[in-house]
């Protein structure tokens, strides 16, 4: 597994590459708005994470529960999705233990965006610090904005936003404060937003082997249910 960065035409097999800095032992969160984004959008990373020695911990914000597309499988959805997700990120080297599920409603989460909602109710933002403190994430990788589900608009919010506020001093009850150093944003479905004159848009890329595919497919296809691409 070889990474590049685009701007610089720099290759090679350091992850600093992508992660200026890196040292073993990291921690990187990968904020997921579903249970298979960060899999379909992250997937090469989340697994160059684990063989470069650091920890890759999924955070997946929404429950699945409108990922059906057959009425026959309402009922059974959320179930199947949590069972998908263990075995789609335990192929890239994530155990249970470290997928954090927030279990919100899907096609609902810019409405808990903030720390407290306008109804008076417990947003996502506490929820993210806690964990981003507790596990000592210093690198968040989330999901673009351009163009793709409110979901994922939502999830790019708070890694743009909420997470660097896990490095400051406030909110004290929820934890040490913890560093973020560098954000990192995948896109799922299309591409990033366009620069004007540029052919690619992404700034770094990464260059995968045979056995890398071979996890990445193994991951997508345990990413079974009928529209668990939503």
């Amino acid at each position: 597994m070889e990474f590049i960065d685009f701007g610089s035409g720099e290759r090679g097999g350091s992850l600093g590459i992508v992660f200026p800095g890196w040292k073993r032992g990291e921690t990187v969160a990968f904020l997921s708005p579903h249970d298979d984004d960060a899999v379909l959008g992250a997937g090469y990373l989340v697994r160059a994470v684990e063989k470069h020695g650091g920890k890759p911990v999924v955070v997946v914000f929404c429950r699945g529960d409108a990922g059906y597309s057959e009425a026959k499988d309402k009922k059974a959805i959320v179930g199947r999705r949590r069972r998908e997700t263990r075995a789609a990120y335990g192929a890239l080297g994530v155990p249970p233990e470290d997928i954090v599920r927030f279990d919100l409603p899907d096609l609902s989460l810019m409405a808990h965006v903030d720390r407290v909602t306008p109804g008076g109710r417990k947003g996502a933002v506490e929820d993210l610090i806690r964990v981003l403190r507790s596990r000592r994430a210093g690198r968040v990788v989330f999901s673009s904005a351009h163009y793709e589900n409110w979901d994922h608009t939502a999830v790019h919010h708070l890694g743009m936003y909420a997470a660097p506020q896990a490095g400051d001093p406030i909110l004290a009850d929820l934890g040490a404060p913890w560093p973020v150093l560098t954000g990192l944003v995948y896109a799922v479905w299309g591409d990033f937003a366009p620069r004007p004159g540029q052919a690619l848009s992404a700034d770094v890329g990464v260059l995968a082997g045979d056995g890398d595919e071979r996890a990445i497919r193994e991951a997508l296809a345990a990413c079974g249910s009928p529209a668990a691409s939503m």
